[in-house]
């Protein structure tokens, strides 16, 4: 195909592209005409080939009917106004905004790219809603991706979609890790320990990502602090408080640091031990592989999702999820085998050179994309 060919990207931010896309956007580029949509879009001008054209659709975080409808309707407008032989979505809601409109356009590709279930863990009506929508998100595609392996196994058991009709790239994730950028750093590790006045010989646990009840981060505060008392370890949090009932559960604790967000997730990487992620839901688990390609372990909640990002006892560790004494044990495990931890870092780290590289996934995702346009 030529550059002719269009392609639309659709997400709900531009953080999504920034974390996840540059370099499947660079490859894509090269070969077709890329189209992005996105909250601030312009915010991705300096990361992408000047030749990708950026349009802001002004999405809002969960449900807004005004300006859901307002971003359906701009969203079909672009589709009638450039015509694109295909179209890419991620994330539930703006799968749906996108799955109706380029059905109504008739786009001659209609993909989206499952990346998590926020209904995995509700209940009820709320529970069968969201579920209902990613099943007229199936109904209205051509082709699913999902992001990992056991993440596609379960939504074929829920009968959300069919295997005939969904893939996964390569084994898993969305733009896979640079692992030029995430790898260990010793220099890097000591002046950090130093900026924080935290001793060489303290054993770190690290949470990073966003912060609210979902990420089990209750659980694992109550766990850590069983196990802090005449012991030389800490328990540090990098991200965004979305929750702000959880900042009660930081206070009068000297063990427990919060920083906030940061775009250089690879430092926190290489000062800390081991990487907790005790999720109720997780689609695949990307800091783990980062974490890993850094060459640290982790220690995770066992849910689908994270079956594919740790080989258990080789690459890190599971937790039983939501439980606090199981999340003590396995913490009081890997202070006791400290050895052991860093082989387990040092194997996660050819694991996902081996299976999650990201020029790897980049060019099995384009090897998809042309075989999609081809037909």
């Amino acid at each position: 195909m030529n550059k002719n060919s269009k392609i639309f990207l659709i997400a709900n931010t531009s953080n999504f592209f920034s974390n996840f896309m540059l370099n499947h956007i660079k490859k894509l580029n090269k070969k077709y005409k890329l189209f992005i949509f996105c909250n601030k879009a312009h915010n991705l001008k300096k990361s992408v080939p000047n030749e990708v054209s950026l349009n802001n659709i002004n999405f809002k975080r969960g449900l807004n009917v005004f300006y859901d409808i307002k971003a359906f309707f701009v969203t079909l407008f672009f589709l009638i106004k450039i015509r694109p032989n295909i179209s890419i979505s991620f994330t539930p809601k703006i799968g749906l905004i996108v799955a109706v409109a380029s059905f109504i356009v008739r786009v001659p590709k209609r993909i989206h790219w499952f990346t998590g279930q926020i209904w995995a863990t509700k209940k009820g009506l709320s529970k069968q809603f969201y579920k209902f929508i990613d099943k007229i998100i199936f109904y209205l595609s051509h082709t699913l991706l999902v992001d990992s392996i056991s993440q596609r196994n379960f939504l074929i058991k829920e009968n959300v979609i069919s295997s005939n009709k969904s893939t996964v790239i390569h084994k898993g994730s969305v733009g896979g890790v640079d692992t030029k950028k995430f790898i260990f750093n010793k220099k890097k590790r000591n002046q950090m320990r130093n900026e924080y006045l935290i001793p060489k010989d303290s054993f770190i646990f690290l949470y990073l990502g966003r912060i609210n009840k979902e990420k089990g981060i209750i659980e694992l505060i109550k766990a850590f602090k069983k196990i802090e008392k005449n012991k030389k370890v800490l328990l540090i949090f990098v991200g965004t408080i979305e929750d702000k009932k959880i900042i009660y559960y930081f206070k009068n604790n000297k063990k427990i640091l919060n920083f906030k967000y940061t775009k250089k997730p690879q430092d926190w990487f290489s000062m800390a031990d081991i990487l907790c992620l005790p999720s109720y839901r997780e689609g695949f688990g990307t800091v783990v592989i980062e974490a890993g390609s850094s060459g640290i372990p982790s220690l995770c909640s066992k849910i689908y999702g994270l079956y594919d990002a740790i080989v258990e006892n080789k690459t890190g560790f599971f937790h039983k999820s939501k439980s606090i004494d199981d999340i003590k044990n396995k913490m009081l495990y890997v202070i006791k085998n400290k050895k052991l931890t860093k082989d387990y870092g040092k194997m996660a780290r050819k694991r996902v050179i081996q299976d999650f590289e990201q020029s790897l996934l980049s060019r099995k995702f384009l090897k998809f994309i042309n075989m999609h346009t081809s037909r």
